[in-house]
């Protein structure tokens, strides 16, 4: 999932926080900063206390109780002396980042109506779709046809209304042993941006450089293999889909002029499958996640005279393609391992809170090209008061996985602008432990990846 739009990165790899260049209008999100705030607050929560037609809606304000239940809590540890900095909530994303107090609750706050009826099950039977759908009904609304998941992208993402609630993005992540190249394309309704970002795992190096947008001012498909292209403010960004590659183009500058520039492949193996979810909060809240993994990558970026050489047995491409109508407060754990393990193509994908009670997830195994499914809420264990603690992750009851990663290092973004605000951290690193697919155990070790943790308000 991608960043915020707001996140600017500087040379130490902490995200700045972009507030509103003019005076009186603000850029962002074209309200007016100081008189109007409380109008666009309303505006931007769009009703999500108690919305007529969404039962189980937003109804505390947000504010969800913390259960404690065998699912995807966090370790309860955290720096109790620190404070957060004068007049910023503890609640606020940009906080959470750099201290979280607490762990996050197991579900957002728009599923508390349903949890606290006591139906929530760990492990439940998801619906597999073998015919293709639309995401949404001629109304807007949620098509229940499309909800459960798929081995290959099935549902077109017709999004419509629900202004400033829809989300769209597509995010990447090009990962190897020594870095990590990402580029996000998204649209948020109120803002738009392309980012891009390379971490040196080595140097411990972060560069990156970002473009604001217009909203609707550049196409996002309603189908997940297609062509995405950007140009404007010094940014040009082209991912073309041609058959079984993608032929991937970036050009920017960083911080001080230090141009980062990309040209590579990106091979899409015959047969391999992915996983694609689409995930009901309510009939007017849902998403749309199509993940893609283990992909062979050739080529390579340059940063300022540091080039950085991608290889298709060690550098691979992960893609996560979103679209949906988002609540105004949301949270997730996502991570991703990928690579070769005995001359075989490994990813994982895991992720938590953010779907916990819907009865569909998106955790799953793809080994040789093909995905095992992981039908059960997972537990995540890492330590919010240091983040370069190992971070395990497990099925407790399917034992179809138990990993941890080893982090190598911390991506931190700190972001608020007012009704608008981001806070987390991505760490990368190594995973290592087993994964259980057709009753064969595989032992996986030294697996380059990332776990994280975001919170927003958005």
């Amino acid at each position: 999932m991608p960043r915020h739009h707001a996140e600017k990165v500087n040379r130490n790899g902490d995200a700045l926080v972009l507030g509103c260049p003019r005076t009186g209008q603000c850029k962002v999100h074209g309200a007016e900063k100081s008189s109007n705030r409380r109008s666009v607050a309303a505006t931007l929560r769009d009703g999500e206390r108690g919305r007529a037609g969404e039962p189980g809606g937003d109804q505390d304000g947000g504010r969800a109780r913390a259960t404690r239940r065998s699912g995807c809590s966090a370790p309860t540890r955290w720096a109790a002396t620190e404070r957060a900095p004068a007049g910023l909530p503890r609640d606020d994303p940009s906080w959470h980042a750099s201290a979280v107090r607490r762990p996050l609750p197991d579900h957002l706050p728009i599923m508390a109506g349903r949890m606290r009826r006591g139906d929530y099950r760990p492990v439940y039977e998801e619906h597999e779709l073998t015919a293709a759908a639309d995401l949404c009904d001629a109304g807007g609304r949620l098509d229940p046809v499309s909800i459960g998941w798929s081995r290959r992208p099935l549902v077109r993402a017709n999004l419509r209304g629900h202004w400033p609630r829809k989300k769209r993005w597509n995010f990447w992540n090009w990962i190897g042993p020594r870095f990590v190249f990402s580029v996000t394309l998204a649209d948020v309704d109120y803002a738009a941006f392309c980012q891009a970002t390379l971490i040196d795992f080595e140097t411990r190096r972060t560069v990156g450089t970002m473009a604001l947008a217009r909203p609707g001012s550049f196409a996002m498909p309603e189908h997940v293999e297609r062509t995405i292209a950007f140009r404007g403010r010094g940014v040009e960004y082209v991912n073309a889909h041609e058959g079984d590659v993608m032929r991937v183009a970036f050009s920017g500058a960083a911080e001080g002029g230090v141009p980062i520039v990309a040209d590579f492949v990106v091979h899409v193996p015959p047969a391999q499958e992915s996983l694609n979810v689409v995930v009901p909060w309510t009939p007017q809240r849902f998403q749309l996640n199509s993940k893609h993994a283990a992909l062979p990558c050739e080529g390579g970026v340059r940063v300022g005279d540091a080039r950085y050489a991608m290889e298709p047995d060690a550098c691979h491409g992960v893609q996560d393609f979103g679209r949906g109508v988002w609540p105004y407060r949301s949270f997730w754990n996502w991570g991703v391992a990928t690579g070769v393990h005995d001359g075989v193509r490994i990813a994982v994908n895991v992720g938590a809170r953010w779907t916990t009670g819907t009865g569909v997830n998106e955790n799953g195994i793809l080994v040789g090209g093909r995905l095992h499914k992981v039908m059960e809420d997972l537990r995540w264990e890492y330590d919010p008061a240091d983040w370069m603690r190992p971070w395990r992750v497990r099925a407790e009851r399917s034992r179809t996985l138990d990993l941890t990663l080893d982090p190598i290092v911390t991506h931190r973004v700190r972001t608020s602008l007012g009704v608008l605000a981001t806070g987390g951290v991505c760490c990368f690193g190594r995973w290592r432990g087993t994964v259980r697919v057709d009753g064969q155990e595989v032992r996986v070790r030294d697996l380059v990846g990332w776990a994280e943790e975001f919170a927003h308000r958005w």
